[in-house]
């Protein structure tokens, strides 16, 4: 059973994630100085998580939650980041590039590009960032990065990878797809699935493993949740869930960001109103839980740990 605190230590509904979890939720408080988007994505690096958001904040934050605002000298929006063990790299609006190996002191890279960009992703060596107007920028150190222009006709708004490809989504609607970062497949979704699947909007993709789910929107607003083992055929994933008297609902809050917990091998979805929603493996097993009054915008499983933060700057720790 899970279980949530909130801000006034009343307790938030439980949910069922498939077994007794023992969870705790910490939040910290918001600088009221912060507004617009909150936090765009969550890293976890040199045992500490990394938040990074509007206005080119970014946010240490400690296992045992301590938070900390580094001054990065950014001037733009930040909208997603990537580490590995030797290094943290965002990525933003105006071509804006930054890498640190320490998690505390941040350099500019330069992209060559005025571009924004709004991805990012790694696989065997290779950084690969997505921009708008279907551009790539490749780099093997973080500091020298070369553009390539696919044939996308959309803005790149998500990257992904996994040990077999590299995939992202656009905002016109595109699948693309490469094996080596060189070479892309570019597919239209809405064209080849018309008159089979809903029209969607995409907005994040993630890949683990043989799993690949995108969340997005369908053009009447409500949640779009694709998945694919390869990449290569799409189904639907029906946001049902049932609640504690057993019935029957739906989830209508838009999603914004999503993660993978290999351990209980769930997706998990960070949406707006403060809701939470698992994708078990079993779908008649998926679970909603409201932890927040706020959109929560960014979300990370790593070490037992989720971390989610919402768009007023808190964010809250649980260990599962």
């Amino acid at each position: 059973m899970l279980k949530n605190i909130s801000r006034d230590n009343k307790t938030i509904p439980s949910l069922l994630w498939g077994a007794l979890i023992l969870l705790f939720v910490i939040e910290l408080i918001p600088n009221e100085l912060s507004h617009l988007n909150g936090y765009k994505d969550i890293v976890f690096f040199r045992d500490k998580y990394i938040a990074i958001g509007t206005d080119g904040r970014i946010d240490n934050i400690s296992i045992h939650g301590e938070k900390l605002t580094i001054d990065s000298s950014c001037q733009y929006k930040l909208n997603s980041a990537f580490s590995n063990v030797n290094l943290f790299i965002a990525v933003g609006e105006h071509g804006l590039i930054i890498y640190s190996t320490d998690g505390n002191t941040f350099i500019r890279a330069e992209s060559g590009t005025d571009k924004n960009i709004s991805g990012i992703t790694f696989k065997n060596g290779l950084i690969i960032a997505g921009a708008e107007d279907g551009a790539l920028l490749t780099s093997r150190d973080a500091k020298v990065w070369n553009l390539i222009k696919t044939k996308a006709q959309g803005n790149i708004l998500s990257l992904s990878s996994n040990n077999s490809l590299f995939i992202g989504v656009t905002d016109a609607g595109e699948i693309i797809k490469s094996t080596d970062g060189v070479k892309w497949e570019i597919r239209d979704y809405n064209k080849e699935y018309a008159g089979y699947n809903p029209y969607s909007k995409f907005k994040k993709i993630l890949a683990v493993d043989n799993n690949i789910f995108i969340i997005g929107t369908h053009e009447d607003g409500s949640p779009s949740i694709l998945f694919s083992s390869l990449g290569n055929v799409w189904a639907e994933r029906l946001p049902v869930y049932y609640d504690d008297k057993g019935s029957v609902n739906y989830l209508i809050s838009e999603p914004n960001d999503i993660t993978y917990d290999p351990d209980q091998d769930q997706f998990i979805l960070a949406c707006e109103k403060g809701e939470l929603f698992t994708l078990p493996g079993c779908s008649k097993c998926n679970k909603l839980i409201k932890i927040s009054e706020s959109d929560l915008s960014a979300i990370i499983y790593y070490n037992n740990f989720l971390l989610i933060g919402d768009a007023d700057y808190s964010v809250f720790i649980q260990r599962l």
